[in-house]
């Protein structure tokens, strides 16, 4: 229904805007430097690679899943419980402030699930999550903001402990993206030889069809694929277009099964959205000795369409130190920046396990991932890991950094190997923590939080230490600093407005 609005009242709001367009180009404000809360850890299931959304509509609601280890209803890799299915699910309506609601520490998918876990949130609040269970993806969905899942929104069928909607056939490692026109994008590299692959659903998660090619065999990224080294990709970006950008990590043409060596980075485009064509691929960075897989890259774009790719490892291979590194393109993945910016500062030794989520304004990026002081390898059974944040306006070119979690998070080594970690006697085993953490803005106010694993109880790193394998979800709310906002957002924050709950 349209409505007519009075005449003065019309008036009074035009004066009212033209009065804040001089100062309503600064980015929402918290009060002094860049800080964030103390991480509130999330009850019950286990935490490994934890994924966050914030509903895009619904001021105040985000939501954070984690995978269970898979089989799920084994006590697995992650601690979970026996018994359980395969994803941990947790809900905030406070924009992640709290998360004490009477939905909020669900168990969801199958129980022979719990390899992987994603969410997204669609346009008309649907809340989506994908369990893996290496045969397939499962796809559950909520349209009651997290209260209840069904395999789909339009099949009555639980979401647990057998799942039906079952979609990517032979799947490893699979992100869900929202699409500019309401659709729903699925992409994964399949299980055995790394393939990237996406699909779409134009049907709310029911059916997943082809959309596209993201290797180009004409191109860099199609002509370097071999299936001895396979692929790390990254969650898609979604351009304000509709574009699609997909990154993807390689190893050289020719290299072994097992300890291939990551070293060229690449951006996979679809212009205009996921429609059917192949894949634009072009070159983001490569050189012979670097080593860029710590471990999945990740790859964001900002307000003004500015792309954003972190890399954790080395970029040359004289390089002592593992640092997290920054790759920017303001041309919608053409070219890159020539130099790659160094994020974390000199003092943090080994850096791994980026993540990385555009603002809300043109040139606003903010990074967060776990460092150390202690060795330049992320495999010293030593090594005392904190979580570390860090926020630029200027497209990463300068950068404000800030220690996220006060005390050690995590001991000993973070394995950065995937699925070969503790394959091979005497070699990098630990991989409690999985193998990314997650960041995002709230589209309400442009303020960050963070999800992220750690297990501070767990002391591998002593003579006699304990390890129960076992991780935990933590969530961090930004409460210092200037956010990640458009430049109509008011200076002065006030909170996102919490809604009723469901």
């Amino acid at each position: 229904m349209t409505r007519r609005w009075p005449l003065s009242l019309l008036v009074v709001v035009a004066l009212a805007g033209a009065a804040l367009a001089g100062s309503a180009l600064t980015a929402t404000a918290l009060p002094g430097r860049l800080a964030f809360s103390p991480p509130q850890q999330l009850p019950k299931w286990a935490g490994g690679e934890p994924s966050i959304a914030f509903d895009p509509n619904r001021n105040g609601w985000v939501y954070v899943v984690a995978p269970q280890s898979i089989p799920a209803a084994a006590n697995g890799a992650f601690g979970a419980p026996a018994g359980s299915n395969g994803i941990g699910f947790w809900r905030s309506s406070t924009g992640g402030k709290s998360w004490n609601g009477p939905f909020s520490n669900a168990n969801i998918g199958a129980t022979n699930g719990g390899g992987d876990s994603d969410v997204e949130v669609g346009a008309d609040g649907t809340v989506y999550v994908a369990d893996l269970e290496a045969v397939a993806t499962d796809i559950c969905a909520s349209k009651d903001h997290g209260k209840s899942f069904s395999a789909g929104p339009l099949l009555p069928t639980p979401c647990g402990p057998i799942v039906t909607n079952q979609q990517g056939p032979e799947t490893d490692r699979q992100w869900l993206s929202r699409a500019k026109n309401g659709d729903l994008l699925l992409t994964y590299h399949d299980f055995a030889a790394g393939f990237p692959i996406i699909l779409k659903s134009t049907d709310k998660a029911q059916t997943f069809l082809p959309c596209g090619s993201i290797l180009n065999p004409a191109q860099s990224a199609g002509q370097n694929y071999t299936p001895t080294g396979g692929t790390l990709v990254a969650k898609p970006a979604i351009g304000s277009d509709g574009t699609v950008y997909v990154e993807v990590t390689e190893p050289d043409r020719v290299s072994p099964p097992i300890g291939a060596t990551l070293n060229h980075l690449y951006i996979a485009v679809s212009k205009g959205g996921c429609n059917g064509a192949v894949f634009d691929n072009h070159l983001i960075f490569t050189q012979p000795t670097a080593d860029l897989g710590k471990i999945f890259n990740a790859l964001a774009v900002d307000g003004g369409d500015t792309l954003y790719v972190v890399a954790g490892g080395k970029t040359d291979g004289k390089q002592a130190d593992t640092n997290i590194w920054l790759f920017t393109s303001t041309d919608h993945g053409v070219t890159w920046s020539k130099q790659p910016v160094r994020v974390n500062s000199p003092d943090l030794k080994a850096n791994v396990l980026p993540a990385v989520v555009g603002g809300l304004g043109k040139g606003q990026v903010a990074i967060g991932w776990f460092g150390t002081t202690t060795s330049g390898d992320p495999n010293g059974l030593k090594n005392q890991w904190r979580y570390y944040a860090a926020t630029s306006t200027d497209s990463g070119k300068t950068f404000q950094q800030t220690t996220v979690t006060p005390g050690v998070i995590h001991y000993g080594d973070i394995c950065t190997q995937g699925v070969f970690c503790g394959l091979v006697p005497g070699q990098p085993s630990n991989r409690n923590l999985a193998d990314f953490s997650s960041i995002a803005v709230d589209p309400a106010n442009g303020c960050l939080v963070i999800a992220l694993p750690g297990d501070p109880d767990n002391r591998p790193d002593l003579p006699n230490g304990a390890n129960n394998f076992s991780s935990s979800a933590y969530v961090s709310s930004q409460t210092g600093g200037a956010c990640l906002a458009a430049p109509a957002a008011t200076a002065a924050h006030t909170g996102a407005p919490a809604p009723a709950a469901a």
